[in-house]
């Protein structure tokens, strides 16, 4: 809608509806500038925080178990979703590119739709991304089922391609960052604006000209040719100038600060954040952070951020790509979250060293984590000596120690 067209409205509306539209902040005429997601991403802020959640995502390595008859659980590789998720996602892409694509669509569209590339079998061979704008999602009409345009051309139905939603209010179309944080977008690009404005347009001495009577025609234009010419811009700041006829200067000093830029490009900072759900230390945001917080806001960030993205992304991987045979012969796909848990060594060093002292880590579960091969006698099990099994007999206990001290004792003659 133009200006005009809304100011005309404005004029037109009754006095209670011109206080209540003042009062919910309704008045206030909005840029109406389209935002795409190539001008949202050229936003600082936006582009880091989408870097961050979709290269942690493609980061984290996705595994395929199948459930064992004992409650326990094995590595498989027999559905052949391993190799798309853990190897090359198609011809073209590796399991890595797949999957930070599909985060970047996540976030900018609220959805990720893959096309499936099947073989001759009709199993899966291959999962291709779809950029989210190519791709309107509908319902036909006669069956009711979910069915995706490509290109207002192509027509796919479910068991053509993979789709994966963001968080949804209907749990089947996700919604768009970029579209639900246009004004915090816009706002804080058009304080970039205004910086690369300020500092374009501004020389280093701006201010106001004084003549003692007045300037003709031909002495006004000479003295903007030498303005632009001379003192324009960063290149000629700080050059001093040189007046005539008695004219003086009075020096304005607008700083960036005065009008609180920085400031205010810090709150948007953390606005554009809060709809990211992204700490502000990972888009280098420094101002709050310390040693101790920087490690709890980590873990949060595992813990409240991209859990979620992957727990969402596992169940339509499970219920999408496994058939239901697969999944009732105890199939399934599971991210890895252990990469990001990890701490520091000296704190992974003293988890080990309480998980293999109390019995519930092997030291061949320990360099699995270190992606280690397993060696010989590593994946027993220890028992503290000073702790016995419920409803075992003291005495019991202490004459197996006996016996198990005299046989060290003779096997060491």
């Amino acid at each position: 809608m133009k200006f005009f067209e809304k100011v005309k409205l404005f004029f037109n509306k009754s006095f209670d509806d011109i206080i209540k539209q003042y009062l919910s902040g309704d008045d206030i005429i909005l840029n109406d500038t389209i935002l795409t997601e190539t001008s949202a991403l050229k936003y600082s802020v936006l582009f880091a925080c989408f870097r961050v959640l979709a290269e942690t995502f493609a980061s984290v390595p996705i595994f395929e178990y199948r459930k064992t008859s004992n409650d326990d659980r094995e590595s498989t590789n027999e559905t052949g979703l391993y190799d798309i998720f853990h190897g090359r996602a198609n011809d073209e892409m590796s399991s890595y590119n797949w999957k930070e694509s599909s985060m970047y669509q996540l976030c900018a569209g609220g959805n990720a739709v893959s096309l499936r590339q099947k073989n001759f079998c009709g199993g899966i061979a291959g999962l291709y991304p779809i950029e989210w704008q190519r791709v309107k999602i509908d319902r036909e009409k006669e069956t009711r089922k979910l069915i995706y345009i490509v290109d207002n051309k192509e027509t796919y139905y479910r068991n053509d391609v993979f789709h994966l939603p963001g968080p949804s209010t209907n749990g089947i179309i996700g919604m768009s960052i970029i579209e639900y944080a246009s004004r915090a977008i816009k706002l804080g690009k058009s304080y970039e604006e205004y910086g690369i404005k300020f500092y374009e347009n501004g020389a280093l001495a701006s201010g106001i000209f004084k003549h003692p009577t007045f300037l003709n025609d031909e002495a006004w234009k000479r003295l903007k040719i030498d303005l632009e010419k001379n003192y324009h811009g960063l290149v000629n700041a700080g050059k001093p100038m040189i007046l005539e006829d008695g004219m003086d200067f009075k020096e304005l000093n607008i700083k960036p600060i005065d009008a609180q830029l920085i400031e205010s490009k810090k709150v948007q900072i953390e606005d554009v954040c809060r709809f990211c759900r992204v700490p502000l230390h990972l888009v280098q945001n420094l101002d709050k952070a310390t040693n101790n917080n920087i490690e709890h806001q980590s873990l949060e960030f595992a813990m409240y951020t991209m859990l979620p993205h992957f727990k969402r992304a596992e169940e339509c991987i499970n219920t999408q790509l496994l058939t239901q045979k697969q999944r009732n012969a105890g199939y399934y796909l599971e991210f890895n979250m252990n990469a990001l848990l990890r701490g520091d060594a000296k704190s992974m060093a003293e988890a080990f060293a309480i998980g293999r002292q109390w019995g519930w880590l092997s030291v061949n579960d320990i360099r699995r984590m270190f992606n280690l091969n397993r060696i010989e006698n590593g994946d027993i099990y220890l028992q503290p000596m000073n702790m016995i099994e419920a409803g075992k007999e003291v005495d019991n206990v202490q004459s197996e120690i006996r016996k198990e001290i005299d046989n060290l004792i003779a096997r060491s003659r």
